[in-house]
């Protein structure tokens, strides 16, 4: 590994270590999961029989999120604790953070572009969370699977949200954001 990859590691290292360590002390993933929620929300799919909300609660220095349904005249609020989808765009700030080689015009179009694939990421994965409680709420009111709370399938987000690949997508973008080629050798 070169000097400058090991640089950039250890700096990365150290910024995301600083980061998730202010995150765990000050109450900040609810502020950064609050947008999440209410683009997801907005995305919410009602019908003259179906109506749907998605919200999040502050509760404990943490958050809860609370989605209800209601079909007709029957109604369901299911209520789960707050998982950060906000890492990834810690992830992403610290790997922003940690490069100290991209000028200004780069660094700004590079960090734009990054920011909405991170919140694209994480709203997806929110919006997967949403899609599976729908499930609970329905056969805890002993219906039939019906429409999907959303106007599209969002059944692939849940492969990002299960396993590490929604954290290592904004990585993959830096990387091949932030590599520029070597200056020739004389």
């Amino acid at each position: 590994m070169s000097r400058r990859a090991l640089f950039f590691v250890a700096r990365f290292a150290l910024v995301y270590g600083a980061l998730a360590w202010l995150a765990a002390v000050f109450p900040v993933y609810a502020q950064i999961e609050r947008p999440f929620v209410a683009i997801a929300n907005a995305l919410l799919r009602e019908t003259a029989m179906e109506t749907r909300a998605l919200s999040l609660e502050r509760r404990d220095g943490g958050g809860t999120y609370v989605y209800e349904l209601h079909v007709g005249e029957l109604g369901r609020r299911v209520e789960h604790g707050m998982h950060v989808h906000g890492f990834v765009a810690l992830l992403f700030v610290a790997l922003v953070l940690a490069t100290p080689w991209l000028g200004v015009r780069r660094l700004a179009l590079a960090a734009s572009a990054g920011a909405v694939l991170v919140s694209t990421i994480c709203v997806l994965m929110l919006m997967s969370d949403v899609a599976g409680w729908e499930g609970e709420a329905r056969a805890a009111m002993s219906l039939s699977p019906g429409s999907r709370p959303y106007w599209l399938p969002v059944g692939f987000a849940a492969g990002l949200h299960q396993t590490a690949a929604a954290g290592l997508l904004p990585i993959v973008y830096w990387a091949l954001v932030a590599v520029r080629p070597a200056a020739p050798r004389a």
